[in-house]
């Protein structure tokens, strides 16, 4: 389910990063002069994505760390 636009309640593309603020276009560009310095929900899509990815292979590394060091201790 897509996120919804907290003026106006239409599907949102922009937010406020760092917030759980969310605007459609038009809401967005009425209320801000530089939708700029708004981040687009695909980009944070794909921030999230790559942090979840980031942390799922630091999470691999210290398992596969953890084992190791159990069979030197043998």
């Amino acid at each position: 389910m897509g996120k919804k636009c907290m003026i106006c309640n239409a599907e949102a593309v922009y937010a406020i990063k760092g917030t759980s603020d969310f605007y459609c276009e038009h809401c967005a560009e009425e209320n801000f002069d530089d939708v700029s310095s708004l981040l687009r929900l695909d980009e944070a899509e794909k921030e999230k994505k790559k942090m979840d990815d980031e942390t799922s292979y630091q999470d691999e590394e210290d398992t596969d760390e953890e084992e190791s060091n159990s069979d030197e201790e043998e």
